[in-house]
């Protein structure tokens, strides 16, 4: 009986230490944040260029600096987010009842600003971490998504 009270003890603290690691852990994973080489205008340039090679749009590029400064008289570091659309994944992930939720996270956003430390910046979603939750069809077409980002922003991985 004691063995047992011991191991069921040992389960219980393994679970909550990987709890703990996992909410750590979960925001650097789900979200990626890389250093740029470039100015916030040039990373942006790039980054439209090279998505447009990969089949994508740039739908928008919205200036939040601008937009904060015009709305609340506030001035942050620049920073602005690109809306990227890819009909052919979009078309696959919406045509379905059942993975047309994922409309909420389209356009595809990618964050590119400056920090306190003068340097650039972009962030976005781990598309291929995103898929793995969902499964299924949403994982296929979110790992296609995923291998175009890392192509799209492999300028950022030589830093």
């Amino acid at each position: 009986m004691k063995k047992i009270i011991t191991s069921l003890g040992l389960m219980m603290t393994g679970a909550l230490i990987m709890s703990v690691l996992m909410w750590n852990m979960a925001p650097k994973m789900m979200v990626h944040e890389l250093k740029s080489p470039y100015s916030v205008d040039k990373t942006v340039e790039t980054i439209s260029i090279n998505a447009r090679k990969q089949g994508w749009t740039v739908k928008n590029v919205v200036n939040m600096q601008k937009s904060m400064k015009k709305k609340l008289s506030e001035d942050i570091y620049a920073t602005k987010v690109m809306k990227l659309g890819q009909t052919k994944y979009a078309y696959e992930l919406i045509k379905h009842d059942d993975t047309r939720f994922v409309a909420a996270m389209m356009p595809h956003s990618i964050a590119v600003y400056e920090k306190s430390d003068g340097n650039t910046y972009i962030s976005s979603m781990n598309m291929g971490l995103m898929g793995k939750i969902f499964g299924g069809e949403t994982d296929r077409i979110m790992d296609k998504v995923q291998k175009d980002d890392d192509i799209i922003l492999k300028f950022l991985l030589h830093n």
